[in-house]
């Protein structure tokens, strides 16, 4: 029989919970393909103690948030929705993630702007009227930033208590998740974006601020080439320009920074 909980703070005073979800954590690294992470985001959010999640990982330049991946243990109209009605780039959750990496109750935050509230009130009303934010950073100067979002349709369910303990298994299980997603990232680099040596090289440059014109006379080649070079590789990493090309790279242990 299993045993129903009322509360977060009940729950996450189980003396199995953290090894619970500690378990499911240690089991994404092993997983063969996205849909086996899919189905260990589900088991990890129900272990945790919520009922809806989302996994999104993004670049981020500067202000802006790009090419945003998906991983959904929840309603999918709510991204498709978002999406549609070009929330992504206002969503005051992923711009705290761009920004920070402490995992937060996400009615804590300040919501200014019609654009970020229409963002929190679409998020409400797909599962998410009470939500936690967990952050993962790669590292200082990353490109590559991953949200793992844990939700409750239940107003005040995070704000009632337990959330010191929630925090420590749902930042064991967002890790883990943002690790599988750049080694995923680095198996495509190579293989499916074929990204080859003597693109590494030109990676290389760009990470230490080499200009055309001089990575061009380094190689004999013209400067003109090198641009051609530079624009089919950043298409191919899905990446808007050279330098978030190269810090990708870097991120995913392809090149030293």
């Amino acid at each position: 029989m299993v045993r129903e909980f009322a509360s977060l703070a009940e729950r996450v005073g189980s003396a199995d919970y953290l090894d619970r979800i500690g378990k499911v954590s240690e089991r994404i690294a092993e997983a063969s393909d996205r849909s086996a992470v899919q189905s260990l985001l589900c088991e990890g959010t129900i272990a945790l103690g919520a009922e809806n999640a989302v996994f999104v990982s993004f670049v981020r330049e500067g202000l802006k948030i790009s090419s945003c991946w998906f991983m959904l243990a929840c309603d999918p109209a709510w991204c498709r929705q978002s999406l549609d009605a070009g929330l992504v780039a206002h969503d005051p959750w992923l711009v705290y993630a761009a920004h920070h990496s402490e995992p937060i109750i996400a009615s804590t935050l300040a919501i200014d702007g019609p654009e970020r509230q229409r963002a929190i009130e679409l998020a409400s009303r797909s599962g998410f009227a009470s939500a936690v934010l967990v952050p993962v950073h790669s590292g200082a100067g990353q490109t590559r930033i991953s949200l793992l979002c844990l939700g409750s349709p239940t107003p005040g369910y995070f704000e009632r208590g337990g959330f010191g303990r929630f925090k420590l298994g749902a930042r064991a299980l967002g890790c883990e998740l943002h690790e599988w997603w750049l080694a995923r990232i680095r198996h495509e680099l190579i293989a499916k974006a074929r990204i080859a040596p003597g693109d590494l090289e030109l990676l290389r440059h760009q990470c230490r601020g080499h200009s055309s014109k001089r990575i061009a006379a380094e190689l004999h080649v013209s400067r003109s080439s090198i641009n051609s070079r530079f624009q089919r590789m950043t298409t191919k990493l899905g990446v808007p320009n050279r330098r978030m090309a190269a810090r990708l790279a870097a991120e995913c242990g392809l090149i030293l920074p």
